[in-house]
């Protein structure tokens, strides 16, 4: 299990220029088909350029997973 609380996440963007990066709070594209996958990830969306990463477990961490 990652605990999220202990890491900053940040988006480089050049020479010693680190933005943050916030998480993305669910919205309606939480419940867009085609981010189903996302489920039990979380997306952070840098604050200056708006690029955005996904953060999540392997899937074969996962203890809701058939047969784990």
């Amino acid at each position: 299990m990652f605990d999220y609380q202990t890491v900053k996440l940040l988006h480089h963007h050049g020479q010693d220029d680190w933005v943050p990066m916030a998480e993305v709070e669910h919205g309606s594209a939480a419940h867009d088909p085609e981010r189903a996958w996302l489920r039990g990830a979380r997306l952070y969306r840098c604050t200056s350029c708006e690029e955005e990463v996904v953060i999540a477990e392997p899937p074969d961490a996962r203890p809701d997973k058939p047969g784990a």
